[in-house]
């Protein structure tokens, strides 16, 4: 295994894998994993695995691997967590995210790159793009991004509602 994981999510927490890839965190997320599979790619990684599977959060801990449950955790919830437990950075960084699909590294693109791969109101309307170098997967700033920070920042708040340092 060439990559190195800080995560590992079970196949219940594709959203969390998702957020944590966009936050530029490496994170090892195949939904068809089994649960020894789960536990043997976090113990080679020295990732910690993340569930919502209680039996498999038990095996994990007898095997060594550090495990958190996240059971009844909204998506919010969950990343408040990762943040305050595990120092995950709540911003995105476009210059450090990963591939949201396959956990591949971005990489800026032009404009003559990505024509033809695009729709031709994107390519007129955004300078930056960003490919995945492993499955190429082209991705650009748009209102998602907006949508996306908003929702962070509501992540955050959520861990200091008081709004002081």
């Amino acid at each position: 295994m060439s990559e190195r994981y800080r995560f590992v999510a079970d196949a219940m927490l594709g959203d969390v894998a998702k957020w944590l890839r966009i936050l530029g965190v490496s994170t090892f997320y195949e939904p068809y994993a089994e649960d020894e599979e789960l536990i043997e790619v976090a113990k080679r990684s020295g990732a910690v695995l993340l569930t919502r599977d209680r039996g498999l959060c038990s095996r994990a801990a007898e095997e060594g691997v550090e495990a958190l449950y996240v059971g009844g955790m909204s998506l919010e919830e969950a990343l408040a967590t990762l943040g305050e437990r595990y120092g995950v950075r709540l911003e995105i960084d476009l210059s450090d995210t990963r591939c949201p699909l396959c956990n591949g590294r971005l990489r800026n693109a032009g404009k003559g790159e990505v024509k033809g791969r695009v729709p031709e109101s994107v390519l007129d309307r955004y300078d930056l793009f960003l490919v995945c170098e492993s499955c190429g997967h082209v991705y650009w700033p748009g209102t998602h991004l907006r949508r996306m920070r908003s929702f962070l920042r509501r992540v955050q708040r959520s861990r200091n509602p008081s709004g002081g340092a």
